[in-house]
């Protein structure tokens, strides 16, 4: 667990990073009265999202580089040794993405890739909490229609307002029938919402052709812990959830669900989570769940252990699940 470092000042609130101007919209209305086909109909649902791009890049790139670039800031910077100065920030946690419904010619099952990133004023470039290529879709269902989430791969900083992209596609028979599934672009102002911090929080994401449900907390002066399990005896052919909690708010951050298949080792003996990163109140509690089951039984074996958070540092428990 680590301390944030301080970044400099900002302005913004939960709502679209960049407004239209009048005289964009009075193009925009012109444009939308010609004939579209389908890919003039794609276009369309990204025009949101390339005003915040064409934006952005003015306004950030000559400092922050390319819009893509990732950002080099990681996970564990103050493991090892505490920094001179440090104090603690607030920052968000991000639970889940969820789609809530499908619209227009949209059904399910639907076969997801695309990317949720966050920006926040550290360095301004991509944190992704969600990425994946066209051919390593994510199958969704109406059953099953939470996205497995991949980050953030570090802590999201709330000192200056952030900024969310979101862009998710549905995978077509080939490229030219992929279709758009949302496209958004919005902030979060830390300042302006840090009244309602310390509480499970959820946003609806309502586009065109779906709406997304975003679970997320405003963790005030926290920490950012950085959770790794190995195996060190016993079987290692079982089915496993991994889940991190803290004592302020209950809801579940799922490091890793295999689901039906078998957890994936390393030959360390490492788990390979999905993410790893959570925030956690600097007064607070950690807590760090196994659920594991043989494949084919019903019955999960549980433990529990808890963490006190530390500026840095290593903490070390051991789990026992099974007989």
């Amino acid at each position: 667990m680590a301390a944030a470092a301080k970044p400099e000042a900002g302005e913004g609130e939960a709502t679209n990073c960049h407004r239209r101007s009048a005289a964009g919209q009075e193009e925009e209305e012109e444009e939308s009265k010609r004939p579209r086909d389908g890919n003039d109909e794609e276009e369309e649902l990204l025009t949101e999202l390339s005003r915040y791009r064409r934006y952005w890049t003015d306004l950030w790139s000559d400092d922050s580089g390319d819009i893509d670039r990732r950002t080099e800031i990681g996970p564990m910077r103050y493991t090892e040794e505490s920094p001179r100065f440090a104090m603690l920030l607030d920052l968000l946690e991000v639970f889940s993405f969820e789609v809530t419904e499908l619209k227009g010619i949209l059904r399910w099952p639907i076969d997801v890739f695309g990317l949720i990133s966050v920006r926040d004023s550290l360095d301004r470039n991509r944190n992704y909490i969600f990425e994946r290529t066209r051919n390593n879709c994510q199958t969704l269902t109406a059953k099953d229609s939470s996205l497995v989430l991949t980050g953030p791969s570090r802590a999201i900083l709330l000192m200056d307002p952030i900024e969310f992209e979101i862009e998710l596609r549905v995978k077509g028979t080939s490229p030219s029938e992929d279709k758009i599934l949302s496209a958004e672009a919005f902030g979060y102002n830390g300042t302006a919402q840090r009244h309602r911090c310390g509480s499970l929080r959820s946003m609806l994401l309502s586009g065109a052709r779906s709406t997304l449900e975003f679970k997320y907390a405003h963790i005030p002066v926290a920490l950012e812990a950085t959770i790794k399990v190995r195996i060190t005896g016993g079987l290692t052919d079982f089915c496993g959830k991994f889940i991190a909690h803290t004592a302020g708010i209950k809801e579940d951050v799922v490091l890793l669900d295999s689901g039906e298949e078998m957890v994936a080792i390393s030959h360390d003996g490492a788990f390979h989570f999905s993410r790893s990163v959570v925030a956690v109140e600097g007064n607070g509690v950690l807590t760090v769940g196994v659920h594991a089951r043989q494949s084919g039984d019903e019955n999960n074996s549980c433990d529990y252990k808890n963490f006190i958070p530390r500026c840095w540092g290593h903490q070390l428990a051991r789990h026992s699940t099974g007989n």
